[in-house]
């Protein structure tokens, strides 16, 4: 099912938008972006459907199109990759704003595009996966959400394929001269259950493309699925000195990293460095950056060559 999805963009959930977006360019990681073009670009009628409180019942709201746009969320360009972040007030008014409640800012959605979205929304649906959000313009859906948080505490989102207006916009501000040439890889999410949840993901149409291995070095147990074009890898921590423990301890299950392909490690390592980001570990093959100051992310550089 998955293989056929490109990535759209991560979800981050913060409090501060303003604030996650300058900690990231200011650490020369990713270059702030305005927010997203109206999906699509169509006069209309719009209708939402979603739950405040994933425990509650659902509310729908209509609305016109092709009006103006109130642009809350903002995106940091991180090499190809886009990163929403989106402000919004922890509790009650909208089920995603429980993450804020419960763990603080951190990515809690992958957003993919999908050239089936009625057939990949049922197919979560028979999986148990809950249809939490519906976005619908003139009668066509434009985004889905699916409570996917059983393991891993991530949510999915499906959008169908990217219209001129995104692909345009997508391209304009990939060509910013300060956006680094990495080439986004994936992202690590940590869990308390590998096996499990390399087995819940994999039901759900994720390919596997590595079993569970286990590394003592870094104290972790880990396995990789592909998801189109992106890596999923879950990350089980076990040991105290892991930092993926430390993940674990202060937000529980979900996403602690984005990796991504560099060409000169060294040089980016360095270049990191002076602008003051933090650096965890260092081998020939990749560097850990903290960046959890702001939005709660470690940036995971691997080496190319």
């Amino acid at each position: 099912m998955s293989k056929d999805w490109t990535l759209n963009h991560l979800g981050m959930m913060v409090t501060n938008k303003n604030s996650v977006l300058n900690h990231f360019q200011s650490l020369g990681v990713g270059v702030s972006a305005g927010p997203q073009p109206l999906q699509p670009y169509e006069e209309g009628t719009g209708e939402l459907m979603y739950f405040q409180t994933l425990e509650g019942d659902p509310i729908t709201h209509q609305y016109k199109t092709g009006g103006p746009h109130n642009f809350r969320d903002g995106n940091s360009q991180i090499g190809n990759c886009q990163l929403e972040v989106y402000p919004m007030k922890p509790g009650p008014g909208m089920f995603i704003s429980e993450y804020l409640k419960k763990k603080g800012s951190g990515i809690n959605h992958i957003a993919f595009n999908t050239p089936d979205i009625d057939r990949d929304t049922e197919r979560f649906l028979k999986n148990g996966c809950d249809l939490v959000f519906n976005a619908t313009v003139n009668g066509k859906t434009i985004e889905n959400y699916l409570d996917t948080r059983k393991y891993g505490d991530v949510m999915i989102s499906l959008r169908p394929p990217a219209d001129e207006w995104e692909i345009a916009w997508r391209k304009n501000n990939k060509s910013h001269p300060l956006v680094k040439n990495w080439k986004f890889f994936g992202v690590g999410v940590v869990v308390k259950d590998c096996a499990k949840a390399c087995e819940y993901y994999s039901n759900l149409g994720f390919s596997i493309e590595k079993e569970v291995h286990e590394s003592q070095d870094f104290g972790v147990k880990f396995c990789h699925l592909r998801v189109g074009t992106m890596m999923f890898e879950l990350i089980q921590p076990t040991s105290d000195k892991s930092v993926y423990k430390e993940c674990l301890n202060m937000r529980g299950e979900g996403i602690a990293d984005m990796s991504f392909i560099v060409e000169e490690l060294e040089s980016e390592i360095e270049s990191l460095v002076d602008k003051g980001a933090d650096l965890l570990i260092s081998t020939n093959e990749f560097a850990l950056f903290d960046a959890r100051r702001e939005g709660n992310i470690i940036i995971r550089l691997l080496n190319n060559a």
